[in-house]
C-alpha cells in the first residue's frame, strides 16, 4: 500500500484481513484511503458497502452499494447487491426496479432472478414471480428445489 495506495487490490485484500480479524475500523479507514487515490473503482466501494454492513451503518453501506453498481454496470454482483440492499432498507420498488435493469444487462444471473423470484412472491405478485421462476428453470433445468417452487407458484396462482 505505501508503494502504490492507488492498487486497489491490495487494499481490498488488506481489508480482507481487518474483517477476518474483526478489525472492521481498520478496514474503513484503508478503504476510505484507497477511495481518495482510486474514486472510480468500484470494488473499492463495494467492499467499503460489505465493511459499512457488518458495522450496521446501512444508510451509509447503501450509498457505497449504489456508488459501485453505477460505476461498474458490467458487473451483475454490484446491481445484485445494490437491489438487496435497497430492499433491506424498505426501498421495495426501487429494489425492483434496480433487479430488472440489472437482469435486462444481466440475462443469465440467476442471483438476480432469484432475488426477484423471493421479491416478488413476498410483494404478492405471483404471475411475476412465477415468470422468474421458468426464466431460472430454463437455465437450470435439473434443478428439483426450483421445481416445486415453479409448481407451488403456479397452483397459488390458480387459487
Amino acid at each position: 500500500m505505501r508503494l502504490s495506495p492507488q492498487y486497489a487490490p491490495a487494499a481490498i485484500n488488506l481489508a480482507d484481513l481487518y474483517r477476518q480479524l474483526g478489525q472492521d475500523g481498520d478496514s474503513e479507514t484503508l478503504l476510505r484511503t484507497a477511495i481518495a487515490s482510486s474514486r472510480q473503482d468500484a470494488g473499492l466501494h463495494h467492499v467499503l458497502g460489505l465493511t459499512l454492513t457488518r458495522q450496521k451503518r446501512p444508510d451509509d453501506a447503501l450509498a457505497e452499494f449504489h456508488t459501485a453498481a453505477e460505476l461498474e454496470l458490467d458487473r451483475s454482483r454490484y446491481g445484485y447487491v445494490y437491489a438487496v440492499a435497497l430492499h433491506s432498507s424498505g426501498r421495495i420498488d426501487e429494489s425492483m426496479k434496480v433487479l430488472k435493469e440489472n437482469l435486462a444487462r444481466h440475462p443469465n444471473d440467476r442471483e438476480t432472478m432469484w432475488a426477484l423470484v423471493t421479491f416478488s412472491g413476498d410483494a404478492g405478485d405471483i404471475g411475476a414471480a412465477l415468470e422468474y421462476a421458468e426464466q431460472l428453470s430454463r437455465l437450470t433445468p435439473n434443478d428439483r428445489d426450483l421445481t416445486r417452487l415453479a409448481d407451488d407458484l403456479r397452483a397459488r396462482l390458480k387459487r
